[in-house]
């Protein structure tokens, strides 16, 4: 059996479901891409974009549909306007109230800078609402041009996060090759894996298992928050 059959067996076991609930926010895509890393989901990037919102008057953070555009979406101006209007450390420290770093450097940049600067780059790109970002996945020369961009913001690593903020901001094709994907991987196909052989691995399962990748995704790391 090749490794994407063993992939598509160990899948069988997994509760496979449709997207539901999701950020009806850019701003709230960009804080969750960003502050999820390294840090515990639920218990910490969740209630920091709960507390933006709340803060922000956004009265309905989720939205319990998949379809775009969603009403009354506060534009990702709004959301960097907020942060130099405060500045960082009083954004973080007081609004989000959450002051994780990119590194475990003391001295690394606040996440919040770095969200910071993934919007602003998205909006000198004319990306400001979710529909704006999902016209710009499906335009692939203009997509190349603002991933460049966002590779250059502080804590890209290994280009998880940048593709985790593909799939908040609503491409279920893609994936976020976390270590949560990858030690599934490591499990199942006892090797490990490159995140480039992750998204291979996982997308081509999801093609035989007649799901998106982002579904397979996501039972992956429901399945392995639990262990």
């Amino acid at each position: 059996m090749d490794e994407i059959g063993q992939v598509v067996v160990a899948a069988g076991h997994l509760a496979l479901k449709p997207r539901g609930r999701r950020w009806a926010h850019a701003s709230l895509c960009v804080l969750d891409a960003v502050f999820s890393i390294n840090a515990h989901y639920e218990r910490h990037t969740v209630p920091t974009c709960h507390r933006y919102a709340g803060w922000a008057g956004i009265s309905d953070p989720l939205s319990g549909s998949a379809q775009l555009p969603v009403r009354d979406e506060q534009p990702l101006q709004g959301f960097v306007t907020h942060i130099q209007t405060h500045g960082e450390a009083a954004f973080s420290s007081e609004i989000l109230q959450n002051r994780q770093r990119t590194r475990a450097n003391r001295d690394a940049p606040l996440k919040v800078a770095a969200a910071r600067q993934y919007a602003e780059i998205l909006v000198s790109h004319g990306i400001t609402t979710l529909a704006e970002a999902n016209a710009l996945l499906a335009d692939l020369d203009k997509l190349k041009a603002v991933e460049r961009d966002l590779a250059g913001v502080t804590g890209h690593g290994s280009g998880a996060r940048l593709v985790y903020l593909w799939m908040l901001l609503g491409d279920d094709s893609r994936i976020k090759p976390d270590r949560m994907v990858l030690r599934w991987l490591q499990t199942v196909l006892q090797h490990t894996v490159t995140t480039a052989q992750a998204i291979e691995l996982v997308t081509e399962a999801a093609a035989r298992l007649r799901c998106t990748p982002w579904e397979l995704d996501h039972a992956i790391w429901e399945s392995q928050r639990k262990v």
